[in-house]
């Protein structure tokens, strides 16, 4: 048994104070969109609800990690926070695919796995989605996060506390950094078409 002056010895894990309020700023974000992202990634598998509570598990498992120290500063909390929802919902479809075998033998429920080809490639979650973590925090960027998982200008700025044409203004800003660090992966035909689209929606 601890005594309380053996408990008293133990070192307290060091808890990063903008971390932990970086991840309190993510809650909203992130439980507004993952659910039905990952009703999506898991091919409609999983109920929503299922989906709700692994986004929410998932956020409590990173706050823990958090509140051990087990994080550093330099973590890109969304894209963390994305993977572990993936992750477990990859255990919940491969939990619900064992139980479904012992009732029927021989059927095994297929589960997602890593991408295997070129044909699999997603642009927006290899490409966009990271550049879009890169970014300095800022609203523009949080707009544009937003964005990327599926809120629409109505609910982004709901999501903000900012009128919507905020929303414009801010987004219009994020995509001409977005475009300088994407530069790279974007066809010139198709980058002039973007930019008179942008310039149009100005």
């Amino acid at each position: 048994m601890v005594t309380d002056k053996e408990a008293a010895k133990e070192p307290c894990p060091a808890v990063d104070a903008d971390l932990v309020q970086r991840l309190r700023d993510c809650y909203d974000t992130f439980m507004a969109a993952e659910p039905r992202i990952l009703r999506r990634k898991m091919n409609r598998q999983l109920s929503y609800q299922a989906c709700e509570d692994v986004a929410h598990e998932a956020y409590l498992k990173v706050a823990r990690k958090v509140m051990k120290g087990q994080l550093g500063p330099d973590v890109q909390l969304a894209g963390y926070l994305r993977r572990t929802s993936r992750n477990l919902a990859l255990d919940t479809l491969r939990q619900q695919a064992r139980l479904s075998s012992l009732e029927e033998t021989g059927l095994h429920m297929a589960v997602p796995g890593q991408r295997r080809s070129a044909d699999d490639f997603d642009p927006m979650e290899e490409l966009v989605v990271p550049t879009i973590d890169a970014m300095p925090l800022s609203r523009p960027r949080k707009v544009v996060q937003l964005q990327s998982q599926g809120l629409d200008d109505r609910q982004i700025s709901e999501v903000l506390g900012i009128e919507t044409d905020r929303v414009q203004r801010d987004r219009y800003s994020a995509l001409i950094e977005l475009r300088g660090r994407l530069g790279g992966y974007i066809r010139d035909g198709h980058r002039k078409k973007t930019t008179r689209r942008v310039e149009k929606d100005r």
